[in-house]
């Protein structure tokens, strides 16, 4: 159990106990008589009452809470709140980590544009570990999930690597870790964790015969009401297996062909 929850069911046990302590008081208090008794009684009283106000106060908050996970129609509607979540994080000068499950890497492309060239180009070094998973493009099963998967993934690999080859020195001098791991299985659903405490995950759904990723998604938080944190801890479990899995697999060499995104800095443009 983490701490923070012990402390709270403590403090709710001790003030439970102690709401029938200034009960007790405050009416047997009554029967005595002199000036100290009632002083006595009256700041019993005043205690009562605030832990009366503290428990009905937390009754209308998990009366109002919100009780299930935001939701996005896509991954591009949820991507401007992915972007702040990843950015305030690493704006608090601690390190971040993001892990990235995804079929064809598709849209890992758009935090490559958006965050990490930003990043790298305009902001002070802090710790970064970025670990994105995908299939195997190789893997000749591809074709019959989604054919429209097998040159997504091909194309983004090798973009991916071309970028971590553009970018090489500014990574390092950034202290960055960004690191990519295949598997070879029937994609269930894609996600981003960041820092092990928000999640934006979305389910892998059949459609006319062809298994689709951009669905709707959903954010979880460790610490939220709607089953955060055994919807991260799943996630986690698959990740883990799919790092697993990339042991075993041969990585496909780059061809530097068919590259699609963001392999130019700004200054090579010039």
């Amino acid at each position: 159990m983490r701490p923070d929850r012990n402390f709270f069911r403590n403090y709710s046990d001790f003030r439970r106990i102690l709401v029938y302590i200034l009960f007790f008081l405050s009416v047997v208090l009554v029967v005595i008589p002199g000036l100290i008794a009632q002083l006595i009684q009256i700041a019993a009283i005043i205690l009562l009452g605030w832990f009366i106000l503290q428990i009905l106060f937390e009754i209308f908050n998990r009366l109002t809470v919100l009780e299930r996970p935001q939701q996005y129609d896509n991954f591009y509607s949820a991507w401007p709140d992915i972007k702040d979540c990843i950015m305030n994080t690493f704006k608090k000068g601690s390190p971040c980590t993001i892990w990235w499950l995804e079929s064809s890497l598709e849209h890992a492309s758009v935090m490559v544009d958006d965050v990490l060239k930003p990043i790298l180009q305009n902001s002070p070094k802090n710790p970064l570990k970025i670990e994105l998973v995908m299939l195997d493009p190789s893997w000749s099963e591809i074709e019959k999930i989604n054919p429209s998967w097998i040159s997504l993934a091909k194309s983004n690999y090798e973009s991916l690597h071309v970028y971590l080859d553009v970018y090489n020195e500014e990574i390092r001098n950034h202290e960055w870790s960004i690191a990519l791991s295949l598997y070879r299985f029937l994609p269930n659903f894609q996600g981003i964790l960041v820092n092990s405490e928000h999640l934006f995950v979305s389910s892998c759904t059949w459609k006319n015969g062809k298994l689709t990723d951009d669905n709707f998604y959903e954010l979880y938080h460790f610490n939220d009401n709607f089953g955060g944190k055994e919807k991260i801890d799943q996630f986690k479990s698959w990740f883990e297996h799919c790092r697993k899995e990339n042991q075993n697999l041969t990585q496909p060499k780059p061809s530097n062909q068919g590259v699609t995104f963001y392999i130019t800095s700004e200054d090579k443009k010039k």
